[in-house]
């Protein structure tokens, strides 16, 4: 018997894989073998997976909440919830495993998978890392299960410091370094992700006022509103695709190493210059308090001309 590559196409892709020779004539190709399953995690840790799950089954796993929140101490960098689950139905039910919206998150089963038994419960533990975050700041934990998904939402509200010279300068050299930093990694969850298909309005409340809207945005971070009278199509196109260099200002454009597209820009400059230059949304800006520190705050950066077409 003789091994020989098999090519198969999956949609428009080719995969060569190595398989057992068909019967002559028969032009049969052997099956793709299935697909790998995901290492199980020691110690219960549960890995997140990115897919799209079953609604979990009504009257099958009871949870004591599924949405809990606390508010944590400026020196605290972790945010700890615990849930209780019972299973209410007559029959077993095993856990596989949670999924997370971000890296910042887990959750913890007691084994992993967890077999439940008819009125058997438990805990699940989820934590988040809160280090460089502040205001609320709200995830979800997706317990897998073979009775569906259930969604959990945590939320912590976390101190805004107070701010001081060496913050200030601290997050400039940050900005400095790589503005573009926003869109990788654990960010990209929140800078990202919801901004996929969006346009117009709600592409600005998800890739710009996450930042300029903000109750507790950062001093360096300015309000939209002071700028409106020195603004057109080309200042709008400019700031959005190439950003601020030497500021927390990125650049969105995907040729500048963004996220957007060109029409996700013109429809972002179309709701700024038309909508929102004549009715700028409620302010829900809280300002921070005064520093301590004696050091006297930075002046606002001058309002840049508008480019020329």
């Amino acid at each position: 018997m003789k091994l020989r590559p098999w090519i198969h196409r999956v949609g428009t892709s080719l995969l060569l894989t190595c398989g057992l020779s068909a019967a002559p004539g028969t032009g049969t190709l052997p099956p793709l073998p299935p697909p790998l399953a995901a290492p199980t995690p020691a110690g219960g840790a549960v890995v997140p997976r990115a897919q799209n799950y079953q609604p979990g089954k009504p009257g099958v796993l009871e949870f004591d909440a599924t949405a809990k929140q606390v508010d944590l101490t400026e020196e605290e960098r972790k945010a700890a919830f615990v849930f209780a689950v019972t299973n209410r139905s007559d029959a077993d039910v095993t856990i596989s495993f949670i999924n997370t919206s971000c890296g910042c998150t887990a959750g913890r089963l007691p084994s992993s998978p967890w077999l439940l038994k008819p009125g058997e419960g438990g805990h699940i533990d989820v934590t988040m890392d809160t280090t460089g975050k502040m205001g609320r700041v709200t995830k979800t934990a997706t317990v897998v299960s073979s009775a569906g998904s259930y969604t959990l939402t945590v939320s912590a509200n976390i101190p805004t410091p107070a701010p001081t010279a060496m913050n200030r300068s601290r997050n400039l050299q940050l900005a400095a370094a790589d503005r573009q930093a926003v869109f990788r990694g654990d960010c990209a969850a929140c800078h990202v992700q919801p901004t996929h298909g969006k346009v117009g309005r709600e592409l600005y409340e998800a890739a710009c006022g996450i930042c300029h809207e903000a109750e507790h945005r950062a001093s360096m971070v300015p309000d939209l509103r002071n700028r409106l009278r020195n603004t057109d199509r080309n200042y709008w196109a400019k700031w959005i695709s190439d950003g601020r260099v030497g500021s927390l200002m990125p650049a969105f454009a995907g040729r500048n190493g963004g996220i957007l597209t060109d029409r996700q820009i013109v429809s972002l400059v179309d709701y700024l210059e038309d909508d929102y230059k004549k009715n700028p949304p409620p302010s829900k800006f809280i300002p921070e308090p005064a520093a301590t520190s004696g050091a006297s705050a930075p002046t606002a950066a001058p309002v840049p001309a508008s480019p020329k077409p």
